[in-house]
């Protein structure tokens, strides 16, 4: 069913004008007739379609995918024997926390090209005459795209380029986190009653008032570390109006993960893809098949695409589960089998996945083919050739629970937050915590096993303060590191754009 609908809102009418500028930077211009604003409902909820098919840019490695995961202490790319795939370096330097553009150039284009589109829609939206019951509706959901491309902004980049204006087309003047932080809970707050409460098939893909609430609790979450305010409260508050909802966790970990995930009643706000209406364009596809698959691993699944032997989990993640939690079967690791269950073989030997990894980088000493657990948390199809049809996960009802018992462990409230952590732990198959195991460092880790690769963990470590410090293949760093530079290019189209503290130009 997720495929009509979306098919749906992603036939966009072409031939389109524009008129007003539409990107942040003044780099390229778009135009939109004045006169030509949408004539009906129909149009107008198809145009809107059009932020849900940008979206899937998300999973891009060489977009915000990569730049939150590999940045991370839950993944690398290394070099390997062979040299098969390691892009001239930039998931090494990505994963050294040695950061250029080449790979936050397409985050940052992603965010602000999204705060464009929802501008541009926006305006088209409100100039148009045409009025019906559910316009109220479709605003909001727009502007709370618009905050949350917004809210990326600030986590990735800090101080950012802002306006809510399309018309304007002046160079839109660099806002700091204290102005844009209230502007986007201002947002949030004001649309979110006007959302359809939880996901279902008439709104899959789109905003809910979960996922609102669930942006706002990302929001207070980090406000310390954002404005220097502690919001532990707000948070638990904001969960709670989660909770309320009727969302729940899937008693099976990996249904939230399937090739059919849309009826996951875990999910609250995924990416949507679909082998056969996804874009052919690689950039809007999912791929993690090629991406972290040795071309052996075909044999396990029946996938016809080459796989690329790339990222892999670091050793450090993956020896952090129980032998006995089920999302160890997130990664494959040990002697591999073809789909009849025959020992797959590599140079006259069974092939393994080794846990451990040789080196990052040492062309002299390069990572073995086999080097590294590789990802298996999404379900991969038989047949599998182009993009994966599973939906990707940005935020699940499983962060709810734990964000609300993180914002009360800080409170002191230890004995209030054990029930919302063992929820979880029961589902993953391993021992409930007891109030002496709950401290923060505690919670990092299992947020770390519970929401691997799901573009949550550089977050999570700013805020638990490990961003900085040494972990596999990478040694402490910088405290501006906290925040990726401007691309060199944002700064040349918009002078008044500054780069952040501790980056040159």
């Amino acid at each position: 069913m997720k495929k009509i609908v979306i098919s749906a809102l992603l036939a966009v009418c072409a031939g389109n004008c524009f008129q007003s500028c539409t990107n942040l930077d003044e780099d390229v211009y778009s135009y939109i007739q004045t006169d030509d604003f949408f004539k009906n409902e129909q149009e107008m909820v198809m145009n809107i379609g059009r932020i849900y098919d940008y979206m899937k840019q998300y999973t891009h490695y060489f977009n915000m995918w990569g730049a939150l995961t590999i940045s991370a202490d839950e993944a690398i790319c290394p070099f390997r024997e062979g040299n098969l795939w390691w892009d001239n370096g930039v998931w090494i330097d990505l994963h050294s926390h040695n950061f250029h553009s080449h790979v936050n150039n397409n985050a940052w284009d992603f965010i602000f090209g999204g705060v464009a589109l929802c501008n541009q829609i926006l305006y088209m939206i409100e100039e148009s005459p045409v009025d019906f019951a559910s316009k109220p509706s479709l605003i909001a959901e727009v502007k709370v795209m618009r905050a949350w491309f917004y809210m990326n902004g600030i986590d990735l980049f800090g101080n950012i380029p802002f306006t809510d204006n399309f018309k304007d087309e002046g160079l839109p003047p660099q806002k700091d986190r204290q102005f844009l932080f209230p502007w986007i809970e201002k947002e949030l707050k004001e649309n979110v009653e006007a959302l359809p409460a939880i996901p279902a098939t008439s709104n899959y893909g789109r905003p809910t008032q979960a996922m609102a609430y669930t942006v706002l609790a990302k929001l207070y979450i980090n406000a310390e570390e954002w404005i220097g305010k502690e919001m532990w409260q707000e948070t638990v508050d904001v969960c709670a109006k989660v909770k309320k909802l009727g969302m729940t966790l899937e008693p099976d970990y990996f249904a939230n993960f399937k090739v059919n995930n849309e009826n996951s009643k875990e999910n609250i706000m995924v990416v949507v893809y679909d082998n056969v209406q996804t874009s052919g364009d690689w950039t809007y596809n999912f791929k993690l098949h090629q991406e972290t698959l040795y071309t052996l691993s075909q044999q396990t699944y029946g996938i016809v695409d080459f796989c690329w032997d790339g990222f892999c989990a670091t050793e450090s993640l993956y020896n952090s589960y129980d032998e006995n939690d089920v999302r160890r079967k997130s990664w494959l690791a040990g002697p591999q089998y073809d789909k009849s269950g025959n020992p797959l073989m590599y140079r006259g030997e069974p092939f393994s996945y080794n846990v451990s990894v040789t080196s990052l980088y040492d062309p002299q000493n390069p990572a073995k083919t086999e080097d590294g657990a590789r990802c298996a948390k999404y379900e991969y199809e038989d047949g599998l050739q182009g993009s994966m049809s599973n939906d990707f996960v940005i935020y699940r009802y499983a962060d709810v629970l734990m964000m609300e018992g993180e914002a009360l462990v800080r409170m002191g409230k230890v004995t209030e937050a054990l029930p919302l952590f063992n929820e979880v732990r029961r589902r993953a198959g391993v021992a409930e915590y007891t109030a002496s195991q709950l401290t923060l460092d505690e919670i990092l880790a299992e947020r770390g096993r519970e929401f691997a690769w799901e573009g949550l963990r550089r977050q999570d470590q700013i805020r638990f303060g490990t961003w900085g410090k040494a972990w596999d293949f990478k040694e402490p760093s910088e405290d501006y590191k906290k925040l990726f530079p401007i691309p060199y290019w944002a700064l040349l189209s918009n002078p008044t754009l500054q780069q952040e503290p501790g980056y040159t130009n």
